[in-house]
Protein backbone atom coordinates (compact mmCIF):
# COMPACT_ATOMS: atom_id res chain seq x y z
CA UNK A 1 0.00 0.00 0.00
CA UNK A 2 1.31 3.45 -0.92
CA UNK A 3 0.58 6.36 1.38
CA UNK A 4 -0.63 9.73 0.17
CA UNK A 5 1.64 12.79 0.34
CA UNK A 6 -0.14 14.12 3.43
CA UNK A 7 0.27 10.79 5.18
CA UNK A 8 3.95 10.72 4.31
CA UNK A 9 4.50 14.09 5.98
CA UNK A 10 2.74 12.95 9.13
CA UNK A 11 4.81 9.77 9.16
CA UNK A 12 8.01 11.78 8.78
CA UNK A 13 7.26 13.94 11.81
CA UNK A 14 6.17 11.04 13.98
CA UNK A 15 9.13 8.82 13.16
CA UNK A 16 11.97 11.30 12.72
CA UNK A 17 13.75 10.33 15.94
CA UNK A 18 13.61 6.62 15.10
CA UNK A 19 14.94 7.07 11.59
CA UNK A 20 18.02 8.94 12.76
CA UNK A 21 19.68 11.89 11.12
CA UNK A 22 18.13 11.52 7.68
CA UNK A 23 18.11 14.59 5.45
CA UNK A 24 14.71 16.24 5.21
CA UNK A 25 14.67 15.82 1.44
CA UNK A 26 14.92 12.05 1.82
CA UNK A 27 12.22 11.92 4.54
CA UNK A 28 9.68 13.29 2.08
CA UNK A 29 10.11 10.18 -0.06
CA UNK A 30 9.73 7.68 2.79
CA UNK A 31 6.59 5.62 2.54
CA UNK A 32 4.74 3.54 5.13
CA UNK A 33 6.20 0.29 3.85
CA UNK A 34 9.70 1.63 4.53
CA UNK A 35 9.08 2.31 8.22
CA UNK A 36 10.18 -0.15 10.92
CA UNK A 37 7.45 -1.92 12.85
CA UNK A 38 7.92 0.13 16.03
CA UNK A 39 7.32 3.37 14.09
CA UNK A 40 4.35 1.89 12.25
CA UNK A 41 2.83 0.98 15.61
CA UNK A 42 3.28 4.54 16.87
CA UNK A 43 1.31 5.77 13.86
CA UNK A 44 -1.48 3.21 13.82
CA UNK A 45 -2.07 3.19 17.60
CA UNK A 46 -3.29 6.78 17.24
CA UNK A 47 -6.44 5.67 15.45
CA UNK A 48 -9.44 7.18 17.26
CA UNK A 49 -11.14 3.88 18.19
CA UNK A 50 -10.95 0.10 17.82
CA UNK A 51 -13.41 0.13 14.90
CA UNK A 52 -10.77 1.80 12.71
CA UNK A 53 -8.21 -0.74 13.90
CA UNK A 54 -10.39 -3.55 12.57
CA UNK A 55 -10.61 -1.86 9.17
CA UNK A 56 -6.89 -1.17 8.98
CA UNK A 57 -6.03 -4.79 9.76
CA UNK A 58 -7.34 -5.74 6.33
CA UNK A 59 -4.91 -3.41 4.51
CA UNK A 60 -2.03 -5.92 4.39
CA UNK A 61 -0.62 -8.98 6.09
CA UNK A 62 2.07 -6.84 7.73
CA UNK A 63 -0.45 -4.40 9.15
CA UNK A 64 -2.53 -7.30 10.45
CA UNK A 65 0.48 -8.84 12.22
CA UNK A 66 1.66 -5.53 13.66
CA UNK A 67 -1.80 -4.59 14.98
CA UNK A 68 -2.47 -8.04 16.42
CA UNK A 69 0.50 -7.99 18.80
CA UNK A 70 0.42 -7.18 22.53
CA UNK A 71 2.71 -4.16 22.07
CA UNK A 72 0.22 -2.46 19.74
CA UNK A 73 -2.66 -3.21 22.12
CA UNK A 74 -0.78 -1.73 25.06
CA UNK A 75 0.18 1.43 23.17
CA UNK A 76 -3.34 1.88 21.81
CA UNK A 77 -4.91 1.56 25.27
CA UNK A 78 -2.35 3.91 26.82
CA UNK A 79 -3.24 6.62 24.34
CA UNK A 80 -6.95 6.04 24.88
CA UNK A 81 -6.39 6.46 28.62
CA UNK A 82 -4.40 9.67 28.14
CA UNK A 83 -7.12 11.28 26.08
CA UNK A 84 -9.58 13.20 28.23
CA UNK A 85 -12.17 13.00 25.47
CA UNK A 86 -12.33 9.18 25.54
CA UNK A 87 -13.82 8.25 28.93
CA UNK A 88 -15.38 4.88 29.63
CA UNK A 89 -18.90 5.14 28.21
CA UNK A 90 -21.82 3.13 29.56
CA UNK A 91 -25.13 2.57 27.86
CA UNK A 92 -28.29 0.50 28.26
CA UNK A 93 -29.62 -2.21 25.96
CA UNK A 94 -32.93 -4.03 26.09
CA UNK A 95 -33.53 -7.77 26.06
CA UNK A 96 -34.28 -7.45 22.33
CA UNK A 97 -30.94 -5.76 21.61
CA UNK A 98 -32.23 -2.19 21.30
CA UNK A 99 -30.44 0.90 22.58
CA UNK A 100 -32.04 4.32 22.97
CA UNK A 101 -29.09 6.33 24.36
CA UNK A 102 -27.23 6.29 20.99
CA UNK A 103 -23.87 5.63 22.65
CA UNK A 104 -23.06 2.33 20.97
CA UNK A 105 -24.09 3.23 17.43
CA UNK A 106 -26.39 5.45 15.43
CA UNK A 107 -28.78 2.59 14.79
CA UNK A 108 -31.47 1.85 17.37
CA UNK A 109 -30.60 -1.85 17.32
CA UNK A 110 -26.82 -2.22 17.48
CA UNK A 111 -27.08 -5.95 18.26
CA UNK A 112 -28.87 -6.57 14.95
CA UNK A 113 -25.75 -7.71 13.02
CA UNK A 114 -24.81 -10.08 15.84
CA UNK A 115 -28.31 -11.59 16.01
CA UNK A 116 -28.46 -11.98 12.23
CA UNK A 117 -25.12 -13.78 12.05
CA UNK A 118 -25.87 -15.89 15.12
CA UNK A 119 -29.20 -17.04 13.68
CA UNK A 120 -27.60 -17.94 10.36
CA UNK A 121 -24.64 -19.89 11.72
CA UNK A 122 -26.46 -21.59 14.62
CA UNK A 123 -29.59 -22.15 12.50
CA UNK A 124 -31.89 -20.47 15.00
CA UNK A 125 -35.55 -20.00 14.10
CA UNK A 126 -35.88 -16.62 15.82
CA UNK A 127 -33.71 -13.92 17.34
CA UNK A 128 -32.13 -14.69 20.70
CA UNK A 129 -32.75 -12.44 23.69
CA UNK A 130 -30.33 -10.74 26.06
CA UNK A 131 -30.52 -12.19 29.57
CA UNK A 132 -27.38 -10.74 31.20
CA UNK A 133 -24.36 -8.53 30.49
CA UNK A 134 -20.88 -7.90 31.89
CA UNK A 135 -19.01 -4.88 30.50
CA UNK A 136 -19.18 -5.44 26.72
CA UNK A 137 -19.97 -9.17 26.92
CA UNK A 138 -23.60 -10.19 26.40
CA UNK A 139 -25.23 -13.46 27.45
CA UNK A 140 -27.98 -14.46 25.04
CA UNK A 141 -30.55 -17.22 25.23
CA UNK A 142 -32.70 -18.73 22.51
CA UNK A 143 -35.78 -18.60 24.75
CA UNK A 144 -37.20 -16.60 27.63
CA UNK A 145 -38.65 -19.58 29.49
CA UNK A 146 -37.06 -23.03 29.77
CA UNK A 147 -33.68 -21.56 28.94
CA UNK A 148 -31.25 -24.20 27.73
CA UNK A 149 -29.09 -22.81 24.92
CA UNK A 150 -26.83 -19.90 25.89
CA UNK A 151 -24.28 -17.91 23.91
CA UNK A 152 -21.59 -15.63 25.34
CA UNK A 153 -21.32 -12.85 22.75
CA UNK A 154 -19.56 -9.63 21.98
CA UNK A 155 -21.66 -7.45 19.64
CA UNK A 156 -18.68 -5.17 18.96
CA UNK A 157 -16.81 -7.97 17.16
CA UNK A 158 -19.87 -10.08 16.22
CA UNK A 159 -18.17 -12.92 18.06
CA UNK A 160 -19.78 -15.61 20.19
CA UNK A 161 -19.29 -19.02 21.73
CA UNK A 162 -21.99 -21.62 22.40
CA UNK A 163 -22.31 -22.79 26.02
CA UNK A 164 -23.06 -26.43 26.92
CA UNK A 165 -26.62 -26.84 28.25
CA UNK A 166 -27.16 -26.73 32.03
CA UNK A 167 -27.72 -29.99 33.92
CA UNK A 168 -31.44 -29.33 34.32
CA UNK A 169 -33.89 -26.91 32.71
CA UNK A 170 -36.61 -25.02 34.57
CA UNK A 171 -39.46 -22.83 33.35
CA UNK A 172 -37.99 -19.65 34.82
CA UNK A 173 -34.43 -19.32 36.06
CA UNK A 174 -32.83 -15.96 36.91
CA UNK A 175 -29.38 -15.77 35.36
CA UNK A 176 -26.31 -13.56 35.64
CA UNK A 177 -22.90 -13.18 33.97
CA UNK A 178 -19.64 -12.15 35.60
CA UNK A 179 -15.89 -12.26 34.87
CA UNK A 180 -13.15 -12.46 37.49
CA UNK A 181 -11.08 -9.76 35.78
CA UNK A 182 -11.72 -7.15 33.11
CA UNK A 183 -9.90 -7.90 29.88
CA UNK A 184 -7.54 -5.01 30.60
CA UNK A 185 -6.75 -2.77 33.56
CA UNK A 186 -5.64 0.82 33.20
CA UNK A 187 -3.85 2.56 36.07
CA UNK A 188 -1.59 5.60 36.49
CA UNK A 189 2.04 5.47 37.63
CA UNK A 190 3.82 7.99 39.87
CA UNK A 191 4.51 10.25 36.92
CA UNK A 192 0.89 10.25 35.78
CA UNK A 193 1.51 7.91 32.85
CA UNK A 194 -0.79 5.06 31.90
CA UNK A 195 0.00 1.48 32.87
CA UNK A 196 -1.91 -1.18 30.95
CA UNK A 197 -2.28 -4.77 32.11
CA UNK A 198 -3.96 -7.19 29.71
CA UNK A 199 -5.72 -10.08 31.44
CA UNK A 200 -5.88 -12.59 28.60
CA UNK A 201 -6.67 -15.45 31.00
CA UNK A 202 -9.83 -13.92 32.43
CA UNK A 203 -12.60 -16.36 33.39
CA UNK A 204 -16.37 -16.13 32.92
CA UNK A 205 -19.12 -17.52 35.12
CA UNK A 206 -22.80 -17.97 34.27
CA UNK A 207 -24.95 -18.25 37.38
CA UNK A 208 -28.52 -19.58 37.46
CA UNK A 209 -30.69 -19.39 40.58
CA UNK A 210 -33.14 -22.28 40.84
CA UNK A 211 -36.32 -20.93 42.40
CA UNK A 212 -37.85 -23.25 44.98
CA UNK A 213 -41.23 -24.81 44.34
CA UNK A 214 -41.92 -24.74 48.07
CA UNK A 215 -41.79 -21.46 50.02
CA UNK A 216 -40.68 -23.26 53.18
CA UNK A 217 -37.06 -23.87 52.18
CA UNK A 218 -33.78 -23.17 53.91
CA UNK A 219 -31.51 -23.51 50.86
CA UNK A 220 -31.31 -22.27 47.30
CA UNK A 221 -29.86 -24.33 44.47
CA UNK A 222 -27.34 -22.53 42.27
CA UNK A 223 -26.07 -23.72 38.88
CA UNK A 224 -22.70 -22.27 37.81
CA UNK A 225 -20.97 -22.61 34.45
CA UNK A 226 -17.18 -22.08 34.40
CA UNK A 227 -15.56 -21.00 31.13
CA UNK A 228 -12.15 -22.37 32.16
CA UNK A 229 -13.51 -25.92 32.63
CA UNK A 230 -16.48 -25.72 30.23
CA UNK A 231 -18.56 -27.49 32.89
CA UNK A 232 -21.60 -26.78 35.03
CA UNK A 233 -21.54 -27.40 38.76
CA UNK A 234 -24.47 -27.38 41.17
CA UNK A 235 -24.19 -25.89 44.63
CA UNK A 236 -26.51 -24.71 47.41
CA UNK A 237 -26.56 -21.68 49.69
CA UNK A 238 -28.40 -21.27 52.96
CA UNK A 239 -31.31 -18.86 53.30
CA UNK A 240 -31.80 -16.89 56.53
CA UNK A 241 -34.98 -17.62 58.42
CA UNK A 242 -37.95 -15.51 57.38
CA UNK A 243 -36.85 -15.06 53.77
CA UNK A 244 -39.30 -16.33 51.17
CA UNK A 245 -37.86 -16.62 47.66
CA UNK A 246 -41.03 -16.60 45.59
CA UNK A 247 -39.47 -14.74 42.67
CA UNK A 248 -36.17 -13.17 41.66
CA UNK A 249 -36.81 -10.93 38.62
CA UNK A 250 -34.37 -11.65 35.83
CA UNK A 251 -33.84 -7.98 35.01
CA UNK A 252 -32.52 -7.33 38.50
CA UNK A 253 -29.14 -9.04 38.44
CA UNK A 254 -25.98 -6.96 38.39
CA UNK A 255 -22.30 -7.11 39.29
CA UNK A 256 -20.38 -4.95 41.71
CA UNK A 257 -16.87 -5.31 43.18
CA UNK A 258 -16.45 -8.91 42.12
CA UNK A 259 -19.85 -10.06 43.38
CA UNK A 260 -22.91 -11.06 41.38
CA UNK A 261 -26.15 -9.79 42.91
CA UNK A 262 -29.77 -10.78 42.44
CA UNK A 263 -32.70 -8.76 43.76
CA UNK A 264 -35.38 -10.97 45.27
CA UNK A 265 -38.94 -10.15 46.27
CA UNK A 266 -40.46 -10.96 49.60
CA UNK A 267 -44.19 -10.60 50.35
CA UNK A 268 -45.26 -7.02 50.97
CA UNK A 269 -42.76 -5.60 48.47
CA UNK A 270 -39.92 -6.04 50.95
CA UNK A 271 -36.92 -6.96 48.83
CA UNK A 272 -33.56 -8.50 49.58
CA UNK A 273 -30.17 -8.69 47.90
CA UNK A 274 -28.55 -12.04 47.28
CA UNK A 275 -24.87 -11.62 46.48
CA UNK A 276 -22.41 -14.39 45.72
CA UNK A 277 -18.89 -14.90 44.44
CA UNK A 278 -18.98 -17.71 41.84
CA UNK A 279 -15.16 -17.83 41.70
CA UNK A 280 -14.73 -18.68 45.37
CA UNK A 281 -15.88 -22.30 45.30
CA UNK A 282 -14.40 -25.26 47.16
CA UNK A 283 -15.66 -28.78 46.43
CA UNK A 284 -18.77 -27.33 44.75
CA UNK A 285 -19.50 -25.20 47.82
CA UNK A 286 -19.84 -21.42 47.41
CA UNK A 287 -17.73 -19.97 50.21
CA UNK A 288 -18.73 -16.32 49.85
CA UNK A 289 -22.33 -15.18 49.66
CA UNK A 290 -24.66 -12.87 51.55
CA UNK A 291 -28.24 -11.73 52.07
CA UNK A 292 -29.02 -8.05 52.74
CA UNK A 293 -32.38 -6.65 53.82
CA UNK A 294 -33.82 -3.46 55.28
CA UNK A 295 -34.21 -3.36 59.02
CA UNK A 296 -37.67 -1.74 58.94
CA UNK A 297 -40.31 -3.73 56.99
CA UNK A 298 -42.79 -0.84 57.28
CA UNK A 299 -40.76 1.56 55.16
CA UNK A 300 -41.98 2.10 51.62
CA UNK A 301 -38.47 2.30 50.17
CA UNK A 302 -37.39 -1.05 48.77
CA UNK A 303 -34.38 -2.51 46.99
CA UNK A 304 -35.62 -2.19 43.44
CA UNK A 305 -33.18 -0.54 41.00
CA UNK A 306 -29.44 -0.19 41.12
CA UNK A 307 -26.84 1.94 39.40
CA UNK A 308 -23.10 2.47 39.76
CA UNK A 309 -21.64 5.95 39.53
CA UNK A 310 -18.02 6.92 40.30
CA UNK A 311 -17.37 3.55 41.88
CA UNK A 312 -20.31 3.80 44.31
CA UNK A 313 -23.46 1.71 44.18
CA UNK A 314 -26.81 3.49 44.37
CA UNK A 315 -30.17 1.88 44.96
CA UNK A 316 -33.40 3.64 44.19
CA UNK A 317 -37.16 3.36 43.99
CA UNK A 318 -39.96 5.24 42.30
CA UNK A 319 -43.54 5.76 43.40
CA UNK A 320 -46.18 8.33 42.36
CA UNK A 321 -43.77 10.86 40.80
CA UNK A 322 -41.44 10.49 43.75
CA UNK A 323 -37.88 9.29 43.16
CA UNK A 324 -35.90 7.88 46.10
CA UNK A 325 -32.17 7.16 46.05
CA UNK A 326 -29.65 5.94 48.60
CA UNK A 327 -25.94 5.22 48.29
CA UNK A 328 -24.78 1.82 49.52
CA UNK A 329 -21.59 1.99 51.58
CA UNK A 330 -18.84 -0.56 51.05
CA UNK A 331 -19.14 -1.83 54.62
CA UNK A 332 -22.84 -2.55 54.05
CA UNK A 333 -21.96 -4.95 51.26
CA UNK A 334 -19.32 -6.90 53.16
CA UNK A 335 -19.85 -10.38 54.52
CA UNK A 336 -22.70 -12.49 55.81
CA UNK A 337 -26.36 -11.77 56.29
CA UNK A 338 -27.12 -8.15 57.13
CA UNK A 339 -29.72 -5.43 57.20
CA UNK A 340 -29.76 -1.94 55.76
CA UNK A 341 -31.06 1.09 57.59
CA UNK A 342 -33.31 3.59 55.86
CA UNK A 343 -31.08 6.51 56.84
CA UNK A 344 -29.53 8.51 54.05
CA UNK A 345 -32.44 8.25 51.61
CA UNK A 346 -32.89 11.29 49.36
CA UNK A 347 -36.19 11.94 47.65
CA UNK A 348 -37.08 14.07 44.63
CA UNK A 349 -40.46 15.16 43.32
CA UNK A 350 -40.66 14.85 39.55
CA UNK A 351 -42.31 17.72 37.69
CA UNK A 352 -42.95 15.59 34.66
CA UNK A 353 -46.26 14.44 36.13
CA UNK A 354 -47.70 17.88 35.38
CA UNK A 355 -46.54 17.99 31.76
CA UNK A 356 -48.93 17.00 28.97
CA UNK A 357 -49.25 14.42 27.53
CA UNK A 358 -47.87 12.60 30.59
CA UNK A 359 -50.11 14.14 33.23
CA UNK A 360 -51.81 11.38 35.16
CA UNK A 361 -50.19 8.59 33.11
CA UNK A 362 -48.58 5.49 34.54
CA UNK A 363 -44.83 6.03 34.97
CA UNK A 364 -42.18 3.39 35.58
CA UNK A 365 -38.48 3.82 36.28
CA UNK A 366 -36.16 2.23 33.74
CA UNK A 367 -32.69 2.88 35.12
CA UNK A 368 -30.22 5.38 36.47
CA UNK A 369 -27.93 6.98 33.92
CA UNK A 370 -24.66 5.02 34.23
CA UNK A 371 -22.65 8.17 33.41
CA UNK A 372 -24.56 10.79 35.40
CA UNK A 373 -25.96 10.24 38.90
CA UNK A 374 -28.50 13.06 38.48
CA UNK A 375 -30.20 11.62 35.39
CA UNK A 376 -32.85 8.91 35.32
CA UNK A 377 -34.84 7.32 32.52
CA UNK A 378 -38.58 6.74 32.69
CA UNK A 379 -41.07 4.75 30.68
CA UNK A 380 -44.30 6.69 30.14
CA UNK A 381 -47.01 5.78 27.62
CA UNK A 382 -44.51 3.73 25.58
CA UNK A 383 -42.17 6.74 25.51
CA UNK A 384 -38.59 6.71 26.81
CA UNK A 385 -38.10 9.94 28.77
CA UNK A 386 -34.88 11.42 30.18
CA UNK A 387 -35.22 13.42 33.40
CA UNK A 388 -32.59 15.53 35.18
CA UNK A 389 -33.14 15.59 38.94
CA UNK A 390 -31.15 18.80 39.40
CA UNK A 391 -32.51 20.99 36.62
CA UNK A 392 -35.90 19.22 36.47
CA UNK A 393 -35.65 19.26 32.70
CA UNK A 394 -37.01 16.37 30.67
CA UNK A 395 -36.79 15.22 27.09
CA UNK A 396 -38.34 12.44 25.04
CA UNK A 397 -35.74 10.05 23.63
CA UNK A 398 -37.91 7.54 21.80
CA UNK A 399 -41.55 6.74 21.19
CA UNK A 400 -43.61 3.60 20.65
CA UNK A 401 -41.18 1.53 22.72
CA UNK A 402 -42.83 -1.28 24.70
CA UNK A 403 -41.49 -1.90 28.17
CA UNK A 404 -38.42 -4.15 28.16
CA UNK A 405 -35.76 -5.28 30.59
CA UNK A 406 -32.69 -3.03 30.60
CA UNK A 407 -29.08 -4.18 30.83
CA UNK A 408 -25.92 -2.17 31.37
CA UNK A 409 -23.44 -2.22 28.47
CA UNK A 410 -19.94 -0.74 28.58
CA UNK A 411 -18.73 0.70 25.27
CA UNK A 412 -15.11 -0.51 25.32
CA UNK A 413 -11.82 1.05 24.32
CA UNK A 414 -10.93 -2.43 23.13
CA UNK A 415 -13.41 -5.32 22.80
CA UNK A 416 -13.29 -8.22 25.21
CA UNK A 417 -12.74 -11.51 23.35
CA UNK A 418 -15.28 -14.18 24.15
CA UNK A 419 -13.79 -17.06 26.18
CA UNK A 420 -12.44 -20.17 24.53
CA UNK A 421 -14.20 -23.21 25.95
CA UNK A 422 -12.59 -26.60 26.45
CA UNK A 423 -13.96 -29.56 24.48
CA UNK A 424 -16.78 -27.52 23.06
CA UNK A 425 -17.56 -25.10 20.26
CA UNK A 426 -14.85 -22.48 19.83
CA UNK A 427 -15.61 -18.78 19.31
CA UNK A 428 -17.34 -17.90 16.08
CA UNK A 429 -17.24 -14.49 14.45
CA UNK A 430 -14.62 -11.86 13.79
CA UNK A 431 -11.15 -12.54 15.19
CA UNK A 432 -10.15 -9.23 16.75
Amino acid sequence: MRASDSTKRICSRKSESSLGAVPAAELVNIELDDLPDVVLVEILCRLPCYKFVLKCKSVSKRWFNVMSGPYFLGRFLCLQSDRDETPIIRSLITDTGQEFLNRMATTTKPLGPLFEKLMSVQQLEKEPIVVATYNDLVLCSTTGFYQRDYYICNPCTIQWVAVPPPPRVYKYTPVGLICDLPYFNCTKDDQGGSVIQVNAEFRCRIVRIVLPENESVTELEVQIFASDTSQWITSTISIPSGVICDTVPIERSFTYNGMLYFVGDEPGDQNFLLGLDPFLINNSIIERYQFIRFDDPEESFVLRYFGEYRGCLHMCDYDHYKFFVRELKAEELCGGAGKLSVEGIQDYTLDIGNVPPYCGQFVSLLFLDPNNEHVIYLHICNDIVRYDLQTREWSKLAGNIPSHDQFLFVVPWWPTPVPRLLQHAQPTGINF
